[in-house]
């Protein structure tokens, strides 16, 4: 297998090339090794050259065949990629999570335009991160010296595309939802690399789907302010509205820019001003 300055030199040669590879570079070879290294601490092989190369051969010029990129969604969605060394906190394992995890949109946009998967292996897609959600620890966004580990930005990508699946009904996107307002409303960490923002989009996917009632959209940002009540211990508290109210504010303004007439607005604007307390409340 090709290690890793080789890998640097093939890819770049195939960016060069218009992310294309070069006639006597084997394809499969390629993916294998960039499989291996997707979770490299070099940056420009991660991030420049592994993903661009799988984003460019995917959705542009739709070199995978329908077995391999099958393939690779089954080696995305395990231990040794979205779950591998799962619960770790500032290590680098998180940068093959997270950069295994891009691979996920990748895929569910390219069945999305030419459906080959089936739904077992769709509902297992669903499955996986979904319990991903909920497990990942390491929330950072850049770091210095590696670059951009964004493991929760990452996620809500592969999330905007799941929520997009018609595979998915309304029970699968009341999962996404919930599992957006547990990574929201942590605080352990605030997030301060436009999570926030990346968060919000797959929201607007699942509005989009129109299969949840406005009571039940009203019922989930409802979550949002319970549980900004729930923490009282300084500074946890702090991070907690500050995560949620960032949120609540993007979420807000992407709705009420792409879906104007949306009912579930009043009951954002309402929750952003119970958990502000420098708004001034009428007696």
């Amino acid at each position: 297998m090709l290690n890793e300055i080789e890998l640097k030199e093939k890819l770049t040669a195939s960016a060069t090339n218009l992310y294309r590879p070069l006639p006597e570079d084997d394809l499969q070879d390629l993916i294998t090794a960039m499989l291996q290294y997707i979770g490299s601490t070099d940056s420009i092989l991660r991030d420049d050259l592994i993903y661009s190369n799988f984003n460019q051969w995917i959705l542009k010029h739709r070199l995978l065949t329908s077995n391999q990129l099958r393939d690779l969604a089954h080696k995305a969605i395990s231990d040794e990629h979205i779950f591998y060394q799962i619960g770790e906190i500032e290590g680098d394992s998180v940068f093959r999570r997270s950069f295994s995890m891009l691979l996920l949109p990748l895929i569910l946009i390219s069945h999305r335009g030419d459906p080959y998967l089936s739904l077992s292996e769709m509902d297992q897609i669903k499955k996986s991160l979904l319990h991903y959600g909920r497990e990942e620890k390491d929330l950072r966004g850049f770091v210095h010296g590696k670059g951009w580990a964004h493991a929760v930005a990452h996620y809500a990508d592969a999330l905007d595309d799941l929520a997009q699946a018609v595979e998915l009904n309304a029970t699968d996107l009341r999962e996404i939802l919930s599992v957006i307002s547990f990574l929201v409303c942590r605080h352990d960490q605030a997030y301060g690399c436009g999570e926030e923002e990346r968060l919000s989009t797959p929201v607007l996917a699942v509005l989009r789907r129109e299969l949840l009632s406005n009571t039940e959209l009203a019922d989930w940002i409802q979550v949002f302010f319970n549980k900004t009540q729930s923490i009282t211990e300084y500074p946890d508290k702090l991070i907690l509205r500050s995560n949620v109210k960032d949120f609540l504010q993007s979420l807000y303004f992407r709705i009420k820019w792409d879906i104007p007439e949306h009912a579930i607005l009043p009951a954002i604007d309402l929750t952003l001003q119970e958990i502000n307390p420098y708004v001034m409340k009428n007696t």
